[in-house]
């Protein structure tokens, strides 16, 4: 029996970011795998609820949560609510710590006082890590926090903020470290719906920045999955990558997408878009393979002719 399908009936699995790219995810593969989902959004949505799934809505950094929590009575809470981006200002970065760390710490407070353990899963992001030096295949989960950027540094924040906590207060936690996420829903500004949006535009051009820059691309689907197994009560504790194990540069997910979609552009080398982006990160999807039995199971070019389907492309 698949390990997501054991004594799961009747278990109520709050999920944040419910509106959101993975969240959404989430919410589907619980429903799929025979919980109760209870999706939590920041105010009404505007798009129709996954059916069988109950509704939630609060303001995470502002909002009563313990009030919340207590009537809606969740076994498990998976986190996947905050921000990816703001604007490289003072108050985008106040926005990001407000949104990542100060939603999360209140979130985790609230469940610590509910009279019942919950099993809390915590998702942060690759961006938390330093640079992989040279010679390193992948990126384990004891590899040093060293974030380049705002949204990096309230992710990392985050993190140890939530496994403090969790020993501190004897929590049944995990924090979920996904790395590149992509798939059908993927939002706009991210690659590599950016880079569908740019060849739909301007099909016979187009300037790539940063070709050789190496990610771990997982599909959103294999995400949800993976942090649905990280769900389970008392389930293993730490930090977990969700990751393929398997990096692929930007130029090989425009030729991909060129490819899926029938488009011929001439390639122009576009530069250094940011000089200071991390040139390849790949994760080690070990530990949770260990501890859950997951693996991924979307091939990048799925991933991506999924994504491109789910567009209209």
């Amino acid at each position: 029996m698949d390990p997501i399908r054991q004594d799961n009936t009747g278990r109520r699995v709050l999920v944040t970011g419910a509106g959101g790219f993975v969240g959404g995810a989430v919410v589907q593969a619980l429903l799929a795998s025979g919980h109760r989902a209870i999706a939590l959004y920041r105010t009404a949505p505007a798009a129709p609820v996954p059916p069988g799934a109950e509704v939630g809505c609060a303001d995470l950094v502002t909002d009563p949560l313990q009030a919340l929590l207590a009537d809606l009575r969740p076994d498990g809470i998976i986190h996947c609510a905050g921000l990816t981006q703001a604007p490289p200002t003072e108050e985008g970065r106040a926005a990001l710590t407000a949104a990542n760390l100060t939603a999360t710490a209140r979130l985790i407070a609230a469940a610590a006082g509910l009279p019942r353990p919950v099993r809390l899963v915590v998702v942060s992001s690759a961006a938390i890590y330093a640079p992989m030096p040279e010679g390193l295949e992948a990126i384990r989960e004891d590899h040093p926090l060293r974030p380049a950027g705002a949204y990096g540094v309230s992710k990392a924040a985050v993190t140890l903020h939530a496994l403090a906590q969790a020993k501190r207060l004897g929590l049944d936690l995990a924090v979920a470290v996904p790395f590149n996420v992509t798939g059908p829903g993927q939002p706009a500004h991210l690659v590599p719906q950016l880079f569908a949006a740019q060849l739909r535009a301007e099909p016979s051009d187009f300037a790539l920045s940063n070709a050789q820059v190496v990610r771990d691309w997982v599909d959103v689907r294999d995400v949800a999955a993976a942090l649905v197994r990280l769900g389970q009560p008392k389930g293993p504790q730490g930090m977990f990558n969700v990751a393929s194990g398997q990096g692929h540069s930007l130029h090989q997910v425009l030729d991909l997408l060129c490819r899926l979609g029938g488009w011929q552009p001439v390639i122009r080398d576009g530069g250094l878009h940011n000089p200071a982006a991390v040139r390849t990160s790949i994760g080690s999807p070990a530990r949770l393979r260990a501890a859950t039995g997951w693996a991924p199971k979307i091939a990048l070019e799925d991933s991506l002719r999924a994504m491109l389907r789910d567009a209209g492309s």
